[in-house]
Parts: structure tokens; C-alpha cells; sequence
């Protein structure tokens, strides 16, 4: 079988994988890379994918995929049916198909990281308003409350009381009745579907909150090389997402390095972005993404660790991200074939 990549960018040809959503991937890079590899390597935007399908679906069996995402949900469920479908062609997706189903979404995660034995707060997962009310009064505060979706740490919030946490279930579950003007009939649609249907509905998370602690730290991993960034909570909070407040000079310990690095064998990924607690001499996976997530740490490094022989090597220099893509790329590739 011929050694063949398909590259599925967006409709303006980009793998948004930098620091804006806009900055992309350099296809070209890539695309050169592996061609000089020996590899045959199509790149296409979904629409053209979409347009050329009946040309291309004999050609998908065996071969592998690098894709796009987004953070907009309407567009991500449009990616998310091309996906499946290149999946149950026999394609390989590089990362596979369940790291795009956790892109952004934080209750997937959960079985993941679950499944896996990844260490990470205790969670309680909710699908419906009924679901957290028959568990509430066993909940311990404060507790962090989470949606599923959104990126960086937006929906998060933490809880204090039994009250504040029916405040967040109310604002944050749909309604499956819709008010209407009509309070009679509302009332009514109310008590056809009270004790027979879910009344709010939606994912939400309720996790173990960690106290005593001042920073998180952002890892990225790709093959064998960790960037690391310190990031301390935002003041008077408990969230290090969007804060501002980074560190890039000190530097995790060896067994922060040793977890991560053990987190991403388990999830069985070329690269990956890793949002890590310390509590002592704990570790916790707080979330991860493996496609779309931002470059920030990796791009404005100075310097990065190597992991090799069990042991983690300090290198001083600045890195080009695209190279570091397409190498990762190849090498992962090439270890699924042997």
C-alpha cells in the first residue's frame, strides 16, 4: 500500500495551531516534509474534500489524516461528521477520532482520563437538572463547576454553597419546555413531562477542588520534547487561564515532567497540551487537548526539555514549531506502520 497523507485544512487552507485562532500550521511545511519522506500528500479544505469525495473514498482505506478543528461548535459538528465517516472508511486519524471528540469538551474527557488511570480531581458528571438534584446534598464545597464546552476557563466557576450550585445548574442547563407567554399552558406542558422526561438538560461537570494552591502549569509535549510554562491563578481566583500572569523562567521538577510525559504514552498521541496541578507531591491532570490548542509556550520558549533514556535534558535554544510538527508527525506515523 502507498504511503499517503491527506492534510484537511478549513475553507482558508489553515490548521489553526498557534496563538490566535487565525494562525495556522505551516501546510506547506509540513506538505514538503513528508514528501520528501516518500509520501504522497494531498491537501485539501473540507469543502474541496467534500467536492472531490467520490474521486477520493478508494483512496481513504490505510491512509492517514492530519485535520483541522474549531472552537465553533456549528463548525466543529460539520468536521466532526467528515471525521467519523474518514473513520469508518478505514482512514487513520493523526490524532485519532476520541482526542477530537475531547477537543473542548471537558465531560468526554472525564471518561477518558477515567479509562486511562490518568490522576485528575475527583469529577461528578450531570446530564440533567434531576440527575444533580438527587446528588447535591452530598456534594462537598467548595467545588469547582464546570461546562462541558468552552475553551480556556470560560463557564468555570467556583461553588460555595448548595445554593450557588442550584443558581449554576439553573443558568446553565436548557430548558427541554420553553417558557411561553401562556403561564396556564406552560404550567401544563410543565406536568406532562415532570417525572417522565429530564425538565433541563446539558453537560456539566462538578470537580474535586484543590486548595492550597497558587499556580497550574501548561505542558506541551511533542515526541520527546516537553515545553513547560508556570502559570499563576488570576488574583482573588482560582483560575490560571487567561490570567497574564506567566512565568517562562522556572522550570516544573522531574516528576512533573515524568507525569506528563506518562499521561501522553497513555493517551497515545503525537503531541498534546496539558494543564497540570501540583499539590505537594501530587500531580493532577486538570484537562488536555490534543488538536487546536495554542503554541504560545512551545513559540516563545527559550529553551525545552528532551526526554531521553529516562532522563530529561535541558536545551537552550528557540524551536521552529512547524519542523517540530512534521518530524513528530513522521515519527508517530512510522511507528503505527512497523
Amino acid at each position: 500500500m502507498e504511503n499517503r497523507l491527506f492534510i484537511l485544512t478549513n475553507s482558508a487552507g489553515s490548521i489553526p495551531q498557534k496563538i490566535l485562532e487565525i494562525e495556522s500550521l505551516n501546510i506547506d511545511y509540513i506538505k514538503n516534509y513528508m514528501v520528501e519522506k516518500n509520501w504522497i500528500v494531498e491537501a485539501y479544505t473540507y469543502d474541496d474534500f467534500f467536492d472531490n469525495f467520490n474521486d477520493l473514498k478508494n483512496n481513504i482505506y490505510g491512509s492517514y489524516f492530519i485535520y483541522a478543528s474549531s472552537q465553533y461548535p456549528e463548525y466543529y459538528s460539520s468536521i466532526e461528521d467528515v471525521l467519523l465517516f474518514i473513520s469508518d472508511l478505514g482512514g487513520i486519524l493523526i490524532p485519532k477520532f476520541s482526542h477530537f471528540r475531547a477537543h473542548e469538551n471537558k465531560f468526554y474527557q472525564e471518561f477518558i482520563k477515567n479509562t486511562l488511570d490518568i490522576k485528575t480531581p475527583q469529577s461528578i458528571l450531570f446530564n440533567s437538572s434531576e440527575d444533580i438534584k438527587s446528588k447535591i446534598d452530598d456534594l462537598t464545597y467548595p467545588i469547582v463547576a464546570k461546562l462541558s464546552n468552552g475553551f480556556g476557563s470560560n463557564g468555570v466557576q467556583l461553588i460555595h454553597s448548595k445554593k450557588e450550585a442550584e443558581n449554576y445548574i439553573n443558568n446553565n442547563l436548557t430548558d427541554v419546555v420553553k417558557p411561553r407567554k401562556n403561564i396556564i399552558k406552560y404550567r401544563k406542558k410543565i406536568k406532562e413531562y415532570e417525572g417522565k422526561h429530564p425538565l433541563k438538560v446539558g453537560k456539566l461537570i462538578f470537580q474535586e477542588f484543590i486548595a492550597g494552591v497558587e499556580n497550574d502549569w501548561k505542558i506541551l509535549i511533542f515526541g520527546d520534547k516537553l515545553f513547560y510554562l508556570k502559570r499563576y491563578f488570576r488574583k482573588n481566583d482560582f483560575r490560571a487561564s487567561g490570567s497574564g500572569n506567566f512565568d517562562g523562567s522556572e522550570t516544573p521538577c522531574e516528576e512533573l515532567m515524568k507525569f506528563a510525559m506518562n499521561v501522553k504514552e497513555k493517551l497515545d498521541t503525537p503531541w498534546v497540551s496539558l494543564d497540570i496541578i501540583q499539590k505537594d507531591n501530587e500531580f493532577f491532570l486538570i484537562e488536555y487537548q490534543c488538536v487546536h490548542f495554542g503554541l504560545y509556550t512551545a513559540i516563545n520558549s527559550i529553551a525545552h526539555f528532551e526526554h531521553n533514556d529516562n532522563k530529561f535534558i535541558k536545551i537552550d535554544e528557540k524551536i521552529n514549531i512547524d519542523k517540530i510538527f512534521a518530524e513528530e508527525l513522521h515519527r508517530y506515523i512510522s511507528e503505527i506502520k512497523e
